[in-house]
Formats: C-alpha cells, structure tokens, sequence
C-alpha cells in the first residue's frame, strides 16, 4: 500500500472504465459456453459480479442483478459454471454456501446482518421456468440450481423475490455487465469510504500489532473449526482495514521506516503468525503460542534479538522465495516451488527449548 495520494472522483471513474475495457477485451466474446442473465423481473443495474479461470479457460461467470446496497432486495444472481470441476453431487451443501455468500454480501456491501434463522434450510426439487430445479430456502434467501446445456450447471441466487418469477436467457454481449461492475465498485467503495471509521480500542507500538495478529488468528481459528464458512458481519471488513492501517502507521513510526516498508513487515508478520496455525502443531499450546507471538512481534516492530531469530530469519527467507515463485513464469524450468521445512524445523527447535 503505497502512499499516494486519492485519485479524484473523476480520475477514479476513468481508472475503472480503462479496467472495464480491458476485463472486456478478455472476457467478450463469451466464453466457451453459454452465460445465462435474467429476464424477468426487470432488475437495474446489471453487472458482472465475479468470474473463474483455470488455466486461462473461463469456467464461471456470475452476473448480478438489482441495488447491491439494498437489504431487502430485490437482488439476484446467477452463476453459469460450466467444465469438468463441475460438481452435480453436492447440490444441496453447494446451494446453502450460495445462501451464506449472499448474506455476507448484505453485510459487506449494505451494512446489515442478515441472521439467518434458527431452523434449517428447506430443500425441495420443482419445475419453474428456467427448468426442473433443486431449491433452498432459508429464511429470506433462496437458491436454485438447474442443468442447463450439458455439461453446465446454473445456480441463483435471490432475496425480494420469488423463484417462481425469474425469466432467463442467453446474453448476447458481456461487455455492459463489464462495464456496470466496475462504476458499482466505485460507488461501494465511495460509501466505505464515506463510513464513520470504527472505534478501536487504544493500543501502541507492538499492542497495535498485537491486536491485528490476535484478531487475524481469530478468524483463521473460525475458518478450521467451523463445518461452515464463518459468516461476515457487517463492518468487519471495515474493523480489519482499521486494525491494518493502524498497525501500519505504529510500524512506521516505531521501526522509522515509510509506508510501504511498513506494510511489508505488517504482511509478513500476519501471514507468519497465519502458516504457524496452519501448520505448526505446537502452536495450540497456549505457553507456546503466547512466546511465538509475542517474539515474532518483537523482532518485527523492535528489531530484538528474540530466541526464535532463526526461525525469523528462516520465515523471511522463505516468504521471498514464495514470492518470487508466484511471480515466475510456470514455463521456466527453474521455477520450483520453495520448501518449508528448514522454517517448520527451525520452530520445531524452538519449541523444544522453550
């Protein structure tokens, strides 16, 4: 994150229209199947919401439909997936993540929790108009999901209104959708922009980065112990930016260094602390957590000469090798992916003296 200064509304809307034009130079004409978009009702505006590549080859493409930032709708989507990674067996898991998905996205994009309710999600297979589909409804939500030419499978999603009205067919030009994205992400990220910061707790120097880190482990720990994808409540995204930049802005003014700097050892810290959770078994020892953390820290914002240094030193060298990894071209010979062991042996050591 670079200082630089904040674009003008009108350079930041030509920023996005330069973006569209290249997102649709790629993605126009369709992919190799057809993209379904709604009919009926009518629903404005329509944009592209997301879209998936495997080695180059379009395989998903979601289009959105209705005021993203109105809570109760009316809003679809719908997600044409088309190729081998096409799954028909897990229907039913598939339309309840569809379902959490579009909560979160009320949360994110209208500021509103939208709990679900306490029973569970209602599943029934009926003919509507887009053909025999397999429905969920779970509170104000549903989702439905329908084969469509072989080998394709289209879900939607919706809120505000009813499955029985929806009306589809094959678009004909992806280019608008393309274009409509990317003035929604301006105006979304204009209303974040605009939204009172949240309230943090006071914290300086390492209690800055503490509270990042500590917070960063605990959405990971949701992650692994929820069956689930933890849900998103609204303004956490808003809170995690917060703790970020302030972590940020106290590495600077500790450690004396500029912005980017900063927020290159902010990175490499919360994805240190992330990969021990992941893969260090030690680290649900409570004593042992609280050591390595507080030592990463440390050594990170103060520079000390913690008794983990070389398993730091061993997790810097292995962040760079991963990044210059991800960087190089897949086609070179010379491009292998770096290993973990000599930073998981060095903790292990650690561990054992601690």
């Amino acid at each position: 994150m670079a200082n630089a200064p904040e674009p003008s509304r009108e350079e930041w809307i030509r920023r996005l229209r330069e973006i569209a034009r290249q997102d649709a130079e790629e993605l126009v004409p369709r992919p190799g199947f057809g993209v379904l978009g709604l009919v009926a009702p009518v629903l404005r505006p329509a944009a592209l919401a997301a879209t998936g590549q495997t080695n180059g080859e379009w395989e998903s493409v979601s289009l959105a439909y209705g005021d993203p930032t109105a809570a109760g709708g009316p809003y679809v989507s719908i997600t044409t997936a088309s190729g081998p990674h096409v799954v028909t067996t897990e229907a039913e898991a598939e339309l309840s993540r569809a379902i959490d998905s579009e909560r979160d996205r009320v949360a994110d994009h209208a500021g509103v929790d939208d709990d679900e309710p306490a029973s569970p999600p209602e599943f029934e297979r009926a003919r509507l108009p887009f053909g025999e589909a397999l429905i969920c409804r779970h509170g104000t939500v549903w989702a439905a999901r329908v084969a469509a030419e072989p080998g394709t499978v289209v879900t939607i999603t919706g809120r505000g209104v009813a499955p029985e009205s929806i009306r589809l067919e094959t678009v004909a030009d992806l280019r608008p959708y393309v274009e409509a994205r990317n003035e929604i992400i301006g105006q979304l990220t204009e209303r974040h922009r605009s939204a009172a910061p949240p309230v943090l707790e006071p914290a300086e120097g390492v209690a800055a980065l503490r509270a990042l880190a500590e917070h960063t482990l605990d959405q990971h720990a949701r992650m692994r112990e929820s069956a689930r994808t933890p849900r998103i409540r609204a303004g956490e995204a808003g809170l995690y930016h917060a703790l970020w930049r302030r972590a940020v802005r106290e590495q600077q003014r500790v450690a004396g260094v500029d912005e980017r700097a900063a927020d290159e050892a902010v990175t490499l810290v919360v994805n240190h602390l992330g990969h021990l959770l992941e893969d260090a078994a030690w680290f649900a020892d409570p004593r042992l957590r609280a050591a390595a953390i507080d030592e990463t820290l440390r050594h990170a914002m103060l520079g000390d000469d913690v008794p983990s240094l070389a398993a730091q030193q061993a997790w810097a060298r292995y962040w760079s090798a991963r990044h210059r990894w991800i960087s190089a071209d897949p086609a070179d010979p010379r491009a292998s992916q770096p290993s973990a062991e000599a930073w998981l042996a060095a903790w292990a050591a650690w561990a054992q003296r601690a």
